[in-house]
């Protein structure tokens, strides 16, 4: 059985990204209210195409016991890209651990849609894969994505100085609390 990568909610879309998306993709990392948070994220076109191949091919080896994915979010209505969700490792982090990440655009924010792409996420991840647990880091100055990360469920465990020297707000969440 081929796994599939599409997960609906009311209003938005998750779904595997493909080669088309690089223009809108590039739009929004070129939005400093995501680079700020996620300065990674500011690419040169060649390397975000590298990057979007990347990830389109990773889909045929995604793996239940080392999770790496990252998915595109979609406004259904129109087919907009809007944003993107994913849990994979982080190099701040423990390389056992999986950190889900998330961002929406400028344009589409405070109407749910990340609190929303995060939870869908969440539940395909519980569903479909062998992880307990998913982390979140968030800078403490990032009050939209704490708000995001406890509406969806997560819980603040505590603040941490991570291997770049910053602080952290760690949150999690675990397999046990959606049974």
């Amino acid at each position: 059985m081929t796994l599939s990568f599409t997960i609906e909610t009311d209003s938005i879309r998750l779904r595997a990204f493909a080669p088309q998306d690089v223009d809108a993709l590039r739009a929004l990392t070129m939005q400093a209210e995501i680079t700020d948070f996620l300065p990674d994220w500011a690419m040169t076109e060649a390397q975000l195409t590298d990057f979007l191949s990347f990830v389109i091919g990773s889909y045929d080896r995604f793996d239940p016991a080392d999770v790496r994915i990252l998915l595109a979010v979609e406004h259904k209505a129109d087919e907009r890209l809007i944003g993107w969700c994913g849990v994979f490792p982080n190099d701040l982090l423990d390389p056992v651990e999986r950190e889900v990440a998330y961002a929406v655009s400028k344009d589409d924010r405070n109407r749910g849609y990340a609190t929303g792409a995060v939870q869908a996420m969440i539940a395909f991840i519980f569903r479909q894969t062998e992880l307990e647990r998913v982390a979140a880091i968030v800078k403490p100055v990032n009050g939209a994505s704490r708000s995001v990360l406890l509406k969806a469920g997560f819980r603040l465990v505590d603040r941490r100085r991570l291997s770049n020297g910053q602080q952290y707000d760690y949150f999690e969440t675990r397999r046990s609390w959606y049974e």
